[in-house]
Formats: C-alpha cells, structure tokens, sequence
C-alpha cells in the first residue's frame, strides 16, 4: 500500500497491490533492473519511483514494468479523494485539530480500500510505504484491530484473521522492492490528473492507459464502472473515485 497527492493536496491517492505471488513479480522486477543496468557503485539494485521516470531510459523500464504486473496474477486498486468534500466533522470532535481529524479520515479509506478488496483474502500480508498522512503507529493499530482479530472486524465469517501481518516499510529496500510497482500505478494515475511538462513521464501514463484498453484514469471514465463491471472487464485495475453519499 502506498500513498501519493499533488502539489496543492486536491487530492489524496491510496494505493494498493494484491500480490497473491509476490514471488513472481520480485523476480521480474530484478530481471528487468539489471538488463537495464539500474544498480549502484555496489551491484543493489536501485530504487523505480514514478518521479524519476524523466528520461527515454527509464520509460523503457518503467514500461517494462507495467508489463510485468499484467503478465502477474496481481491487481491493483486505488482510492482518490478530493480532500475539499472531506466533512472532517464526522472525525472527530469540535475543539480537535483539523490534521487529526484529516489522519483519521484516511486511515478510515485505507480501510475500505482493503476490505473492499480482501472479502476472500485469509492469512494476508500488508505492506505499507512510509504512510505520512495516516500516521504510521495508529495505522498499523487501527489495521490491525480492523483485519488481524479472527471472527471480529472485516475477519468475521473466516477461519482465520484476513491480514496475518501489518507492517510499514521501506520500498527502497530490495526485499521490499515490489511496492515500487504501486508507486508507478498511483503515479500514472496523479499524472492524468495533473499532466506534466515530462514528455517521459506523461508516456509511462499512456502506456498504461493503452494496456487497459480505457480511455484515460480521470474521474469521467472510471465513476461510471461499478464494482463489478471493473472486476469483470478490467480486473487488473481500478480507480474508485470517491464522493460523499448523495453528492455529485
């Protein structure tokens, strides 16, 4: 699971990859590091994030990439907020600052967007990279209270619990590695947002735009799909732009 937003914090962006192999990716994703010689001084593999893809190099890797993620039995969802139609009322109380309120607000869409997705997931994993705007220890807890208590929370009705393990990372490590994959996915979705002056990273966007065969990742094309539409027609990805009950 990984976070992202604009300059101007329009909106908010969470990320996350199922990885019901995480093994194959890994793999993959050092294969293709090393064809394009992205290691360091030390021969470790170097770190893929969606802000550096500037140049024809890296698109042809990031490109490589996306590839990749579509050849895996791994899906993607993401959840984008327009923090403007937040009502920060509902939590927390009148006399509580604003950021605790917004911190809590999220941890409660990094909920849904997990449970939303895990209703036959047993034993998971949840890795998140470093999620400032949710507050690290209260995310994990809340999480945790959340999917790791068998026969209570988002649990109830299974064997077991649904997340095993919670844990917050660091993507730069190598072990961790696959998480740069949902750093380039929620980057091509913040780019349809606020295209850039890059022509590179505007392509790594379009060519994943064109491997869903959808017209772009803007609110107009996906607020349209149902749950089950995308999880019919595009299983690999979903962009669920979310909006209070009963506004437009």
């Amino acid at each position: 699971m990984d976070e992202s937003y604009d300059n101007a914090h329009t909106y908010l962006l969470l990320g996350a990859l199922f990885n019901s192999h995480p093994k194959y990716l890994h793999r993959r994703l050092t294969e293709i590091k090393r064809s394009h010689h992205f290691v360091d001084e030390r021969g470790a593999l170097k770190e893929l994030k969606y802000r550096d893809c500037r140049t024809k190099r890296r698109y042809h890797m990031a490109t490589e990439v996306i590839d990749a993620f579509f050849e895996s039995t791994s899906w993607f969802r993401c959840i984008a907020i327009e923090q403007a139609r937040i009502d920060l009322s509902r939590f927390g109380k009148p006399h509580e600052n604003n950021s605790i309120k917004r911190a809590r607000a999220y941890k409660k869409f990094a909920e849904l967007l997990v449970a939303h997705n895990t209703e036959n997931v047993q034993g998971g994993v949840l890795l998140a990279d470093d999620m400032t705007r949710c507050n690290g220890d209260e995310f994990r807890a809340r999480m945790a209270d959340a999917f790791s208590e068998p026969g209570t929370g988002w649990s109830r009705g299974k064997d077991g619990p649904t997340l095993r393990h919670i844990a917050e990372v660091d993507s730069s490590v190598e072990q961790y590695q696959v998480l740069q994959i949902c750093d380039l996915l929620l980057g091509c979705v913040l780019n349809n947002l606020f295209p850039t002056s890059n022509e590179w990273k505007n392509r790594v966007r379009e060519h994943l735009v064109q491997r869903l065969g959808v017209p772009s990742l803007l609110p107009q094309d996906w607020r349209r799909y149902s749950k089950a539409y995308v999880e019919t027609y595009w299983p690999k990805f979903n962009v669920w732009y979310w909006r209070p009950l009963g506004k437009a």
